[in-house]
C-alpha cells in the first residue's frame, strides 16, 4: 500500500483490483507516484481493474494530464488492466472532465462511472 498526503493506493486482492483514493490536490511527483506505484502492482499481481475515487479529487494541472496520456496510460493499455471504474460525487465539479475520460479510456477499457451522493 502507498499511502501519501496527497492519495492513497490500496491493493484489493480479493477483487484483483487497485483503488486509488485522491485526498486533496497534489501536483508534479507527488500526483505521478501513486500511478507509477499503481503499474508496478498491476505488473506484479495482473490486475485486471482500476478503481479511482474521485470524491476528494481536484482538476488535474495541464503538465500532470500531458504526463498521463503520453507516459503512463499506454502503459495502462499494454497492461492486464480491463476496467477502470470512477467512483465521483453525483454533485461534483469534475463530472465534465470524468465524462470525458470516461469517453476516451473506453476504446481501451471496460469504464464504468459511480455516482455517489454526498451528503453534507
Amino acid at each position: 500500500m502507498l499511502n501519501t498526503p496527497y492519495c492513497q493506493i490500496q491493493h484489493l486482492k480479493e477483487k484483483n483490483a487497485i483503488l486509488c483514493t485522491w485526498k486533496q490536490f497534489c501536483k508534479g511527483e507527488e500526483y505521478q507516484e501513486p500511478f507509477r506505484y499503481g503499474l508496478e502492482l498491476i505488473k506484479k499481481h495482473n490486475i485486471s481493474t482500476w478503481i479511482t475515487d474521485t470524491t476528494n479529487g481536484f482538476e488535474n494541472e495541464e503538465a500532470d494530464t500531458v504526463w498521463l496520456l503520453q507516459k503512463i496510460m499506454p502503459q495502462f493499455i499494454e497492461s492486464s488492466l480491463e476496467k477502470i471504474v470512477f467512483i465521483i460525487a453525483d454533485d461534483s465539479p469534475l463530472m465534465g472532465e470524468i465524462l470525458g475520460q470516461k469517453e476516451a479510456l473506453g476504446e481501451f477499457f471496460e469504464v464504468e462511472l459511480i455516482e455517489m451522493r454526498i451528503r453534507t
